[in-house]
């Protein structure tokens, strides 16, 4: 068995899973799963796994071979590329393909296309947040408002994360976005400005980062649980921060 190549694979699927949504006792558990395929016991792979690291140490008729990775790139939360990972390192585990062929299949899902396209990603951040303005209480033209608002919000905050760190992608793209949502309100003479900025900044909300957090902390990964709810906590600070100078700004105008 090559150790190298082995954990070389350990590392890109580890990088893969967790850049892409995967909760770290998941990528744990997959890290053992594949090196199970490869013929290694429990006690032959350790690993730990953090929101920006992975650490994993491999015990052979060799010797010990360590390797570190750091994440860097932002998080792309493609929740298709976990499940296509997991069913790899099943079909390793099980015999069902060789250490190539798992490395090959690794590279094409990296390179595969996201599930959803760019447009449906953004047509989806428009219903979501036009429905959420109904919900609260708003009318069909309120719906509108939103929608608008929340798909400034989205492109907004996936063109700045390329840019700058995440807290401060939500912190413009939701003052982007409520600013918008103020005014067009105001244009419209709504009476529901309130579920208008609150459907603008729905696309922006750390839904998958706090349930990861909780996920994290309940498996016993209090480090990683605790970094992945700062995240969340940064996230919605941000949204607090815009929102509140958004409705400054509309409150000193008019």
């Amino acid at each position: 068995m090559d150790e190298h190549a082995l954990l070389d694979l350990l590392i890109q699927a580890a990088r893969l899973l967790l850049s892409n949504g995967g909760e770290t006792s998941r990528v744990e558990t997959m890290i053992d799963h594949l090196a199970r395929g490869a013929g290694l016991s429990d006690d032959q792979v350790q690993s730990f796994v953090t929101p920006t690291g992975i650490f994993i140490s491999l015990t052979t008729e060799n010797g010990t071979t360590t390797r570190l990775y750091r994440m860097r790139e932002p998080g792309q939360m493609d929740l298709g590329r976990v499940t296509a990972i997991n069913d790899l390192s099943r079909r390793f585990a099980s015999g069902s393909c060789t250490l190539d062929d798992a490395i090959g299949s690794l590279k094409r899902i990296e390179a595969a296309p996201p599930r959803y396209s760019r447009v449906l990603q953004l047509l989806a951040a428009m219903i979501s947040s036009g429905s959420f303005a109904v919900v609260l209480g708003g009318t069909l033209i309120d719906f509108v408002v939103a929608a608008v608002a929340g798909l400034t919000a989205q492109s907004t905050v996936s063109w700045l994360n390329r840019f700058v760190p995440r807290f401060f992608g939500v912190l413009l793209a939701a003052l982007i976005a409520t600013l918008l949502a103020e005014g067009l309100g105001v244009l419209i003479h709504s009476t529901s400005q309130g579920a208008i900025t609150i459907g603008a900044i729905l696309p922006l909300l750390p839904g998958l980062a706090i349930t990861n957090a909780i996920r994290d902390l309940l498996a016993g990964d209090l480090l990683a649980g605790v970094a992945r709810g700062a995240e969340g906590l940064f996230t919605a600070v941000a949204l607090a921060v815009a929102v509140t100078l958004s409705i400054g700004v509309f409150a000193h105008v008019l």
